[in-house]
């Protein structure tokens, strides 16, 4: 099996993984569907479903990792020296931190389901506000996470997109991950700064376009494994 292939893989299984880690996750889809923007309900689902949360959080791990290693070999599609390609070099490194808070944030829903289930030796009330500030920490980091690498395929993407050739599903994609990283900046403008706004819709849009961007790095990561020399560079073009 060649790097590229192998990077390719790593993409495609990151995108399967997350959507099964996110479907299993307790108040998504399928356990006990909640408003993701009420702490309180939320976290006494998660105490409810314990170990499928446990559970569910350690497979996005693995799915974030898979994300991390193969977008990380992007790297060779900017190897050169133009404004563009530094910048998106930039941009892509902008983002792989991204995922760095993300990982933080799955520890510390690891942590949190663990004084759900657990305890923490203090009252009823003590805990239940431990576990609620824990979420609302979480929150902020996933926030962060959100800022950083809507800023950062915003960017890049728009640079893999340069890249390719004429129109093709790849440059879709590469476009569509601009889109992606555009809508998720505003989203969260319009989530921070107008008070009125209905947050749990909010919250279910911001997911559909994490979704879509999630596809198109889906097919970026097939783009990989054909060697296509947008996402790898000529020298390791086929």
């Amino acid at each position: 099996m060649t790097f590229n292939k192998l990077a390719g893989i790593s993409l495609v299984l990151a995108v399967v993984v997350g959507l099964v880690a996110a479907l299993l996750t307790p108040g998504g889809l399928l356990t006990e569907t909640v408003d993701a923007s009420d702490f309180i309900q939320a976290t006494e689902v998660l105490g409810d479903n314990a170990a499928l949360g446990q559970y569910a959080t350690f497979i996005f791990v693995i799915s974030v990792v898979l994300y991390w290693f193969g977008l990380s070999t992007l790297q060779r599609a900017f190897a050169g020296g133009s404004v563009m390609d530094r910048v998106s070099r930039f941009a892509l490194n902008i983002f792989l931190v991204g995922y760095a808070f993300l990982i933080v944030e799955l520890s510390i829903r690891h942590v949190l389901i663990h004084v759900l289930e657990h305890g923490v030796g203090g009252s009823a009330a003590e805990e239940k506000a431990i576990a609620t500030a824990l979420f609302a920490a979480a929150g902020g980091l996933h926030f962060a996470f959100l800022y950083v690498t809507a800023i950062g395929s915003a960017i890049f993407g728009w640079g893999l997109a340069q890249r390719c050739a004429g129109m093709s599903i790849f440059k879709l994609a590469s476009l569509g991950l601009s889109l992606t990283g555009l809508l998720s900046f505003i989203v969260l403008i319009i989530a921070e700064h107008i008070s009125q706004i209905d947050l749990h819709g909010v919250i279910v849009f911001s997911n559909i376009v994490l979704l879509f961007g999630s596809l198109c790095i889906l097919v970026i990561g097939v783009g990989i494994m054909q060697d296509r020399e947008e996402f790898v560079g000529e020298e390791a073009a086929a």
